[in-house]
């Protein structure tokens, strides 16, 4: 194949295309070294391995980018010959000419090669003197895989060694013939046909990563191997020959299943196997890139808890046998059929390799070892095995940087081998497949009972014995502070004793409940102690919950009366008004109180939402609560001096420290005024007017306080949170702007408020904030179904144990057992499955990943699923319902599914639906969106297919008969990119279909893919359908459009409707405006311009412009160049808000007309102006803001490197990028933040448009319309429900349309009736 060119394998072009696609990614090259020792014949040695790599066609192989697409061809010149290097003469020598062979050998492996221009093959000999050396082979993957790499091994070996049976290599052109034909074959028909039946309803990818590692330097591989003991191999190979199954496939079946344990949440898990294909192959002995990766998937059996090791072994070796029988269709293919191209969007996790056949090199009279420097590119984790299992059998891991730390692959070493004997003893005492754990002897040690020494004496009291002591101890001290008004501790024990007094008259005694439904106040501190003096359990309503919600609950609670002012509202109640209290009784002060509470009685029941759709109440007890105040009162060192501010609703559980911390401790309860807890300047004025101390939040809310203008909170010592995730970005926001300590504390209802704890100080920089660690006399665990240990960065459910759990369920015997069952390691007592999702840090620590049932948490509150359900079947016309909790537009919102009772009724109105919840739910329970099915998704045992429901809106196809070749092709390529099943017309436009930018790259890979030609983002956007793309691809000689330039068409509308202009943010590219294009109605030609800085030789020569002015001016022109004539209409989201109102003043100034001028949740630059400007690491961590992560959340991602391999790694369209236009991004950043810095507004004689995002900003809420007042002669200013990044996704555009187009018509309608331009700037947008 000297002098022929030949196109590249199948395995060979993803290869070649990813390397393209990240030409700086050195992990495509393979390489490693053989360590001799002894009598090395060099020149003996030399001769060998030039006449091996001779012989090895692929290793000279040169490769090219034609029009035609890539091609590769033999070259002589590029035969790597062997170079010895002699590091023995220059002074080195032993340990040191070791470490300086690895440092040039890591230095050569680690550096890209671009397969277009460089040698793809290298092999060198160290000489490291006395008698030892270093083989050092490298070789791009493009060019062998590491089969052929250990068939090189061989020839080497044999040719030293005079061994003149070993046969040549032989030649590579019969293996590309051998691959040409199959892509043309009815085999390969056979094979897609077996994989795409066998990967329907596909499982996700199993993963042993927990999060991105963040230090790892870019392209990170950490490796380890480990030797498996004897016994392993002999338990291992004696099972194989019992079960007459080979034993690698018996190796890999159980590594798998060693895999699904640690992926959160899946109990159908895909992993990879690579396939060699050499069996029958012309392949055989040739070294080439030959080798596949098959998905092997792991499916949940029927009843899989009863499922036995040898069934699952069994059917999942068949399987693997399957597999192997199509083994050629490439692994790169079906991740095109299945649309999963790009990003993280992968169709298996580990990799599980196997090398059975694997013998050490030999070399006459020479010892010899071999290491591995690098395998090719390792997506996640590969687990492999290499020896006969008889000599020797290795564990070899290697795990990508970015996923995994050096601690985490070491605990795997650890952890798989004891995995595997114990699935074996498993197999041999004929068990099921749930018997196996998976967490090591030492590591169930340590998360079950280390972690859990938390044994501290606590006196047997109640909540009463101990407030009453500190009355009687403090008396004039103040106890409760509501504005002006206070109580001392004396008067608090008078008038809680006359209450107590008269609650006792009325029948209350211990463990019976007394409702209490009263705003903050002093009334609401006095009932609720006075209650539990006595003897009583306090039950606190929300009264602005629906009367029907109320009236469940107190007839399942039955309580003695009900303290409130609203009588008329419970007039069937015993209710007992606040100015009917006993206040003060002239001998209540002596009357004894003839009943008192023990601390196995309750000491209030709380009501949270119930599955059945009826709440279900929580009953604490005191011995319960003590533990937890106790705690705290040591823990936080709480005394005297203590100001608590209690602000929570009385409904929820956190207001129970509020209320009974400071009353323990003699120190002062400062109460809020009513709804308070809602507005931060309140809270505000309350820390700075009172001296508050401690006080708590829920993180939104914290945001929201931090975000307050001017507050000032000198006294405060500590912040507690919980109720919802702390993020680590909230968390620095918090130390940036605050001297209080913060603490994150975790607990249900169900366990007397928190049970773990964890200090959010400013030396915590965990990513993922953890819950922490278990309070006083309190266990934490996470278990797996087996009610088994699981080991760290492993998801399983969280169950609590220990002194604090509640009682149960107030009158639910049944789902009191469900939840609260035997304690498994503790006898006689009990555990709480909390229904949360967790998994333990190696430090012991625990972190909070969700829910694993029906309840949710939205904005910081619980939500049972289940209560909506049922509230919902009672409307009128459902037949039944469903809700979910789906991502919709980016944001989480509750989504209602309705089936109708009749089958001629198309849709339920949402309306009805709504008012009919409103009337039974809180107004956060009410979904935002309602679909009607006329059928329900099963899956194929029969149960709903929640993820196969639709997200609201689904788009429909809008037709047209596909009349070529290319367009049933791009059909098919819309269909995989877009994942939807629906038939795919000449007319459908790609986005109209759900692409977005993002699939739209996936999309452009494909077509380069097959047809060799990339039309560019620019074709895409102006010829979305079928038909238009396709023709493009047909046009002989059609240039791409990359959509980098100046402007980007991005809908072509009626030619009479003036044009509108859509101004980039701060990324520089416009491309976001695509769905607001697309809205529109009537439809409008829309051109979106971008940044000069994207261009890969900026203003072509010309120096960049130094101001927002100079950058408006040039914008002008080209809107001048694309519409000379006419009025024109301007759109500016964020950066591009302000540059539009610099258009709008340079437009009128040249005697424009210019219409509508909207900004998009834009803010003039003297709001950034005082901000520090961004260094260049920060100006390149706003890409991650613009791909739609939280920079906050990795900030380990420190460098351009890092934040790029991020993105690549990542699902985002700018991590999809090629290079050149990724470094525009970043120019147009950097320089787009300097240029807003600089700007000085000029006032626009005219109306602007403000569309603010009303969901974001609680860090900044003085950013509002009104701050254009001085650069506009008039405002319209709306809000929108949406966040800053959320302005121009299709959510926020289909709201937005309507407004847009209204705006325009009225300006399009005076400038056609011929009104003069002021009488345009006078037209009203509202």
């Amino acid at each position: 194949m000297q002098a022929s060119r030949y196109p590249l394998t199948e395995a060979q072009q993803g290869l070649w295309f990813a390397q393209r696609l990240d030409p700086h990614n050195p992990a495509f090259n393979t390489a490693h070294v053989l360590w001799l020792e002894g009598d090395l014949d060099v020149q003996a040695f030399t001769a060998a391995a030039n006449q091996a790599a001779t012989e090895a066609d692929s290793l000279a192989l040169r490769f090219a980018d034609t029009e035609r697409g890539p091609c590769q061809w033999r070259d002589t010149a590029c035969v790597p010959m062997l170079e010895v290097i002699d590091l023995s003469t220059h002074g080195a020598a032993g340990d040191e000419a070791r470490a300086a062979a690895l440092q040039q050998m890591r230095s050569d492996h680690l550096m890209a090669l671009d397969p277009a221009r460089d040698r793809l093959a290298r092999q060198q000999l160290f000489v490291l003197g006395n008698g030892r050396y270093a083989w050092y082979l490298r070789v791009h993957h493009l060019a062998t895989d590491g089969y052929g790499m250990g068939l090189f091994g061989e020839r080497v070996s044999a040719l030293y060694g005079g061994d003149s049976h070993h046969r040549p290599f032989a030649p590579l052109l019969p293996v590309l013939e051998e691959d040409a034909e199959y892509q043309q074959s009815d085999r390969r028909d056979r094979d897609a046909a077996y994989w795409h039946h066998t990967l329907t309803d596909l499982p996700p990818p199993a993963s042993l990563a927990n999060e991105t590692a963040g230090d790892a330097s870019e392209y990170q591989c950490w490796r380890q191997v480990t030797p498996l003991d004897t016994e392993l191999m002999a338990r291992l190979t004696n099972l194989a020959e019992m079960r007459n199954q080979p034993w690698p496939d018996l190796l890999t079946v159980l590594t798998a299943e060693y895999c699904r344990r640690h992926t959160q949440g899946a109990n159908e898990v895909v992993v990879g196997v690579p396939y060699m294909g050499r069996l029958g192959s012309k392949a055989a002995r040739v070294p080439a890139m030959v080798m596949n990766v098959l998905p092997l998937a792991l499916r949940e059996a029927d009843e899989p808890a009863s499922a036995t090791l040898d069934t699952f072994m069994r059917h999942t070796g068949r399987e693997l046998t399957r597999g192997r029988r199509h083994g050629r269709y490439r692994g790169e293919q079906l991740r095109r059929d299945l649309g999963l191209i790009g990003g993280q969007r992968r169709l298996y996790g580990p990799l599980i390799n196997v090398q059975p056949f694997y013998s050490p090199l030999l070399f006459n009279g020479l010892k010899s070892q071999l290491d591995i420097l690098s395998t090719g590119p390792v997506e996640d984790i590969t687990l492999g095995f290499r020896g006969d299992a008889k000599a020797a059998l290795d564990l070899e891991i290697e795990a990508n940087g970015a996923l995994y730390t050096p601690q985490e692959v070491e605990a795997h070493a650890t952890r798989l081998p004891a995995f595997l004997k114990a699935a074996i003893e498993v197999c041999y005492a004929e068990g099921e497949l749930q018997d196996i754990a998976l967490a090591t002897p030492a590591e169930t040690r340590r998360y079950l009972h280390e972690v859990n020494a938390t044994a501290h004496p606590v006196p047997a009291t109640t909540l009463v014995a101990l407030f009453e002591a500190k009355m009687l101890a403090t008396p004039e001290a103040t106890a409760l502070v509501l504005g002006e008004q206070t109580l001392s501790y004396a008067e608090l024990e008078q008038r809680t004793r006359a209450l107590a007094l008269q609650l006792q008259a009325l029948g209350v005694t211990r463990n019976t409940i007394v409702a209490v439904a009263l705003a903050r106040s002093f009334e609401l501190v006095i009932a609720l102690v006075a209650i539990q003096r006595a003897g009583g359990a306090y039950l606190p309503l929300d009264a602005a919950q629906p009367d029907d919600r109320l009236a469940r609950i107190l007839d399942s609670a039955q309580p003695v009366c009900l303290l409130t002012t609203e009588a008329a509202r419970f007039a069937d109640r015993l209710v007992l008004k606040p100015e009917d209290w006993h206040a003060s009784v002239s001998n209540s002060n002596q009357a004894s109180l003839n009943t008192q509470a023990e601390p196995s009685d309750a000491a209030y029941v709380i009501y949270t939402s119930g599955s059945t759709g009826e709440p279900k109440g929580v009953v604490v007890e005191h011995q319960a609560i003590v533990n937890r105040l106790l705690w705290m009162q040591d823990f936080f060192a709480i005394d005297a001096s203590e100001r608590i501010l209690q602000k929570t609703p009385a409904t929820f559980d956190v207001s129970v420290w509020e209320f009974f911390l400071p009353l323990l401790a003699g120190a002062r309860l400062v109460i809020a005024q009513p709804d308070a807890h809602q507005d931060p300047r309140i809270i505000a004025n309350l820390i700075r007017e009172h001296g508050i101390t401690t006080l708590h939040f829920v993180p939104s809310m914290l945001a929201t306080f931090l975000a307050s203008p001017g507050i000032t909170t000198g006294s405060l010592r500590r912040v507690i949170v919980s109720g919802e995730a702390l993020a680590a970005s909230l968390r620095a926001r918090f130390h940036q702007q605050l001297t209080a300590e913060l603490f994150n504390l975790y607990g249900p209802t169900e366990a007397a408020v928190d049970v773990s704890y964890w200090h959010a100080s400013r030396e915590d920089h965990s990513t993922s904030v953890p819950i922490g660690f278990p309070v006083w006399n309190t266990q934490l665990y996470v278990l797996d179904s087996q009610l088994r240990a699981l080991p760290p960065g492993v998801a399983g459910d969280l169950y609590l144990g220990g002194v604090q759990l509640a009682r149960g369920y107030l009158g639910q015997p049944e789902l009191t057992a469900e939840r609260f069952i035997a304690h498994p390691f503790i006898h006689g007592e009990r555990l709480y499955k909390s229904g949360d999702v967790a998994r333990f840090r190696e430090d012991g620590a625990i972190e909070y990943l969700g829910r694993s049932d029906d309840q949710v948490k939205l904005r910081g509150l619980r939500i049972e699923l289940g209560d909506i359900n049922h509230a919902l079947s009672t409307a009128a016309g459902v037949a039944s319902a469903e809700v979910l909790l789906r991502q919709v537009g980016g944001e989480p919102r509750l989504v209602a599914y309705v089936q109708p009772q009749s089958r001629h009724v198309d849709g339920l109105e949402p309306g009805a639906l709504r008012a009919h919840l409103a009337a039974r739910l809180p107004d956060y329970m009410i979904p935002t969106a309602f679909v009607t099915v006329q059928e329900w998704p099963l899956s194929a045992n029969g149960k709903l297919n929640r993820k196969a429901l639709p997200l609201p809106e689904a788009a429909q196809s809008a037709g047209g008969e596909l009349s070529s070749d290319t367009e049933r092709e791009l059909a098919r390529l819309f269909a995989e990119q877009l994942n939807i099943s629906q038939a795919i017309g000449a007319d459908d436009d790609f986005f109209a279909l759900g692409g977005d930018s993002l699939s739209a790259v996936h999309l452009l890979l494909a077509i380069q893919q097959r047809w060799h030609w990339d039309p560019g983002f620019g074709a895409l956007f102006a010829s979305p359908t079928v038909a238009g793309l396709a023709a493009l691809i047909d046009a002989p000689g059609a240039n791409a459009d990359d959509g980098l330039g100046d402007s980007i068409l991005l809908a072509q509308g009626a030619a009479n409707l003036a044009p509108v202009f859509a101004i980039h943010p701060a990324g520089g590219i416009a491309w976001n405006y695509r769905e607001l294009a697309q809205t529109l109605s009537p439809r409008r030609t829309l051109y979106g311009l971008q940044s000069p800085a994207l261009h890969s030789s900026p203003n072509h020569g010309h120096p960049p412009e130094q101001s927002i002015a100079a950058l408006a001016a040039r914008y002008v022109n080209t809107l001048t160049r694309l519409h000379p004539h006419g009025p024109v209409h301007l759109v500016g989201w964020s950066v591009g808000g302000i540059i539009a109102h610099a258009m709008a003043i340079c437009l009128r100034e040249q005697g424009r007309d210019v219409g509508m001028v909207a900004l998009l949740d834009a803010y003039p630059a003297e709001c950034w102006r005082a901000e520090p400007e961004p260094d260049p690491v920060a100006a390149l961590r706003a890409l991650l803001a613009i791909a739609g992560y939280d920079p906050e959340q990795h900030l380990a991602l420190d460098s351009r490197e890092k934040v790029v391999a991020f993105l690549r790694r990542g699902d985002s369209t700018l991590g999809n990028l090629p290079d050149a236009a990724l470094d525009g991004v970043v120019r147009a950043v950097t320089s787009t933040n300097k240029l807003v810095r600089g700007h000085y507004h000029g006032r626009y004689h005219g109306r602007i448009l403000h569309l603010r995002a009303g969901h974001d900003h609680s860090d900044k809420p003085q950013l509002q319309a009104s701050l254009w007042s001085d650069y506009a002669r008039d405002i319209t200013a709306l809000e929108l429900p949406f966040l800053h990044a959320e302005m121009t996704g299709r959510d926020a555009s289909v709201r937005m349309a309507p407004l847009l187009a209204d705006c325009m018509a009225e300006y399009d309608a005076a400038y056609v009736t011929g009104k003069v331009t002021q009488n345009l700037q006078e037209t009203s947008c509202s």
